[in-house]
C-alpha cells in the first residue's frame, strides 16, 4: 500500500467519522426524530462490523503463526537474538503497565454522564452480562478441549473459551511447528502467508468502500445520545493515550538509556529525529525502515549488522507505543460502557490485545479490527469501537512514533553490549 494510498483510506475514514458527527448534532439541534436515521445508520454500521469479523480470524491465525516462525528464526542469532526478545517483551510489559495505570487513574471513559451512557449502551445494542469465572476455571477454560468447536463459537456471548481459547492453541501449535524441521512445515508457511495476504486485501476493500459509511453511521448513533458530551469524552481519551506515550518516550527511554545505554537521552533523541519525522507522518513502522536504519548506523554509530538486525526485527515485534494504546483503548470502551474489571482481568485483555496485534494489518486503523474482537469476551458491543475508529490516525501516527524510537533505542543499549560503544559524542 503506498503513502499516497495510506494517505487517501486515512482521510477516508477521518471524513466518515466527521460526517458522522455533524449528522448526528444537526439532527439534534433541529429536533428531528432520530428514528429513521438510527435505523439506516444501524444497517450501514452492522454490514461494516460483520465485514471486519468475518476476517479476525484469517487474519488472526497467519498472524500467530507467521510470527511465531519469524521469532523462532532469530534463534540463528544466538545471544543477541535472546537479548534482544527479552529486551521488547521487558519494555512492552512496562508500556502496557503504563497505559493501564494511566487508563485507571484518569479514568477517560468517566467523563460522560449516566443519562448518556445508558443511551449509548442501548444504541448500540446493550452490555451483555458475562459470568465471570474463577481464577482456575478461567485457566482451565484456555485449554480448548475441541479447538473447532472454539474457533467455531469464537463470538458466541455464552462460549467461556471462544477468542482466548483459539489464541492460546495457536500460540502453543505455533511453537510446536516452529520445533519441525524448514523443509517439512515451509510448504504450510506459504499457504498462511496467503491467506494473511488475502485476507489482508480484503480488509483494504472492506476500509476503503464500506467503512467510511459504517463509521458514519456508529457514531452517529453514539452522538445522537452523547450530543456534545463527545467531544471531552474524545478529548478525555486522547489525552489519556498520549500523556502515556508521553510517559514511556520521554521518561521510561531516558531512564533507559541512562542506565543500560550509556547514552545521553537528549543527544540520542536528537540525532533520531529524521526517523521519528518520517514515522509519524507515514503512520508505519515498515515504511520507516530505510530512514530508521540510516539513523541508526549514520547518526546513532550502530554497527551495521545490530542494526540492521535490530530494526528489522523490531518493526515486527518491538510495539511499545501499540501496547501501550491499545490497553487504554480498551480500558476506556470498558468505562465508558460501565463494565467493571479487576486487575487481572485488565491485565488478560491487554496480554491478549498485545498478542495479536504484534503483526496487525498495515493499514491506518488495521489493528482496530482485533480490539472488536476482544469487546464482546466482557460484554462490551463490537460495535462500541466506533468511538475511537475515526480519530485513530492521530493517535497511530504518535504510537508508531514511540514504537520507531524504541527500535532505535535498544539497537544503541545492544551496540553497547556487543561491540562497546559505551557513550555517544553528544555528551550529557
Amino acid at each position: 500500500m503506498s503513502a499516497a494510498d495510506d494517505k487517501q483510506l486515512s482521510l477516508r475514514l477521518l471524513a466518515g467519522f466527521a460526517i458522522g458527527i455533524a449528522a448526528a448534532l444537526l439532527i439534534r439541534s433541529l429536533g428531528v426524530p432520530a428514528e429513521g436515521m438510527t435505523r439506516l445508520a444501524g444497517l450501514f454500521g452492522e454490514i461494516f462490523l460483520r465485514g471486519i469479523f468475518m476476517l479476525i480470524l484469517p487474519l488472526v491465525v497467519p498472524i500467530l503463526l507467521l510470527g511465531i516462525q519469524r521469532i523462532s528464526a532469530t534463534g540463528a542469532m544466538g545471544k543477541v537474538g535472546l537479548h534482544t526478545l527479552l529486551t521488547v517483551g521487558g519494555l512492552t510489559i512496562v508500556a502496557a503497565t503504563i497505559g493501564l495505570l494511566a487508563a485507571n487513574l484518569l479514568q477517560p471513559g468517566t467523563a460522560v454522564s449516566p443519562e448518556a451512557q445508558a443511551e449509548l449502551s442501548r444504541r448500540f445494542g446493550g452490555v451483555a452480562p458475562v459470568a465471570k469465572a474463577p481464577s482456575h476455571e478461567l485457566l482451565l477454560n484456555l485449554l480448548p478441549k475441541n479447538p473447532f468447536r472454539e474457533v467455531a463459537l469464537a463470538f458466541s456471548p455464552e462460549q467461556q473459551g471462544g477468542l482466548l481459547a483459539v489464541v492460546f492453541f495457536v500460540v502453543i501449535f505455533g511453537i510446536s511447528l516452529a520445533r519441525l524441521p524448514a523443509e517439512t512445515t515451509q510448504p504450510l508457511y506459504h499457504s498462511l502467508e496467503a491467506i494473511y495476504q488475502a485476507s489482508l486485501w480484503l480488509l483494504l476493500w472492506v476500509m476503503r468502500w464500506i467503512a467510511p459509511f459504517g463509521i458514519a453511521g456508529l457514531i452517529s448513533q453514539a452522538v445522537v445520545g452523547l450530543g456534545w458530551e463527545v467531544f471531552p469524552l474524545l478529548g478525555a481519551y486522547m489525552g489519556t493515550v498520549a500523556l502515556g506515550l508521553a510517559v514511556h518516550g520521554l521518561g521510561v527511554y531516558t531512564i533507559f538509556l541512562r542506565a543500560f545505554a550509556r547514552r545521553s537521552p537528549w543527544h540520542t533523541l536528537r540525532e533520531s529525529f529524521p526517523a521519528l519525522l518520517v514515522a509519524f507522518s507515514s503512520a508505519s513502522s515498515n515504511a520507516t525502515l530505510p530512514t530508521t536504519l540510516r539513523v541508526a548506523i549514520e547518526r546513532l554509530q550502530v554497527a551495521p549488522p545490530i542494526a540492521q538486525f535490530i530494526v528489522t526485527l523490531g518493526a515486527t515485534v518491538n510495539q511499545n507505543g501499540t501496547a501501550l494504546y491499545e490497553g487504554v483503548t480498551l480500558l476506556f470502551l470498558f468505562q465508558v460502557f460501565g463494565v467493571p474489571l479487576s486487575f487481572s482481568e485488565q491485565a488478560l485483555v491487554i496480554g491478549l490485545a498485545m498478542l495479536i496485534a504484534i503483526g496487525a494489518a498495515g493499514v491506518p486503523g488495521g489493528s482496530i479490527p482485533l480490539l472488536a474482537g476482544v469487546l464482546p469476551l466482557f460484554g462490551v458491543p463490537a460495535a462500541a469501537i466506533a468511538l475511537i475508529y475515526g480519530i485513530d490516525r492521530l493517535l497511530d501516527m504518535l504510537r508508531t512514533t514511540l514504537n520507531v524510537y524504541g527500535d532505535l533505542v535498544i539497537a544503541t543499549y545492544l551496540n553497547r553490549l556487543y561491540h562497546g560503544a559505551s557513550a555517544d559524542s553528544g555528551g550529557a
